[in-house]
């Protein structure tokens, strides 16, 4: 959470003027292990042209700069400080979470082209006319006022009836699940993401799977006997001896 912090990564994470916020997951030591193992892969591949191995070096900071894009983009640019803003992106106008009669809706419009359908789909094309939501730029500008006039008829119907009738006209959306959720998704189970392993002392149990598939191996949905710390210490240092 250090480099979370010093990375100025909980400076855009929360709601206006909440306390600095932590991302909900280890983000500063996932993106450092990513990286390295792009670099690792990219040094691979230069040693195969070269013959020559090099030393890779990679900074859990640097990894938060890195992963900053249209915060840092917007930053050195135009000398903008982002801020916190919730769901909401800083420059693309419908896109975050609005209510819904039940809950919360993702709704991603990102061109003037997909505004126009959701103003069609929810019966409001005047809005799209009115020239404080015309273009994105206008929109962005007008994103309170906006989220006020959406999410009154957003509140007519439940997140899954909207879903399905966003998804017909192919309206980027989609619902805010939890853990369990997320983990019981028919596509995540589908992309075998949760899977099966077994270790000789807690028995069976599940992890989530691998997100890279590659086509020349396998993705089983059940995988390998687990081994102990240090189980196969003495067969993986003669590999490299």
């Amino acid at each position: 959470m250090v480099v979370q912090g010093m990375g100025g990564l909980m400076s855009v994470t929360g709601q206006p003027n909440s306390e600095p916020t932590r991302v909900g997951t280890s983000i500063g030591d996932i993106t450092a292990g990513l990286f390295t193992a792009i670099g690792i892969n990219a040094a691979l591949y230069d040693r195969q042209k070269t013959g020559k191995g090099m030393f890779i070096d990679v900074s859990m900071l640097d990894c938060q700069i890195a992963i900053l894009e249209n915060a840092i983009a917007r930053y050195l640019a135009k000398n903008e400080i982002p801020k916190p803003m919730g769901s909401r992106h800083p420059s693309i106008a419908p896109f975050e979470a609005f209510k819904t009669k039940d809950s919360y809706i993702i709704i991603a419009a990102g061109n003037d082209r997909l505004f126009e359908k959701l103003c069609d789909l929810l019966a409001m094309p005047e809005i799209n006319k009115d020239p404080k939501f015309s273009n994105n730029s206008s929109r962005a500008k007008n994103m309170d006022e906006l989220k006020i006039i959406l999410e009154k008829k957003l509140s007519s119907k439940t997140t899954n009836e909207w879903v399905k009738d966003m998804e017909k006209d192919k309206i980027p959306c989609g619902p805010i699940f939890n853990i369990k959720e997320a983990v019981e998704n028919p596509q995540v189970e589908a992309r075998n993401m949760i899977v099966k392993a077994f270790h000789k002392k807690i028995g069976d149990f599940k992890l989530a799977g691998n997100p890279i598939k590659m086509s020349a191996y396998k993705d089983e949905k059940t995988r390998g006997d687990i081994p102990d710390l240090d189980e196969h210490r003495e067969k993986i240092l003669k590999e490299f001896s």
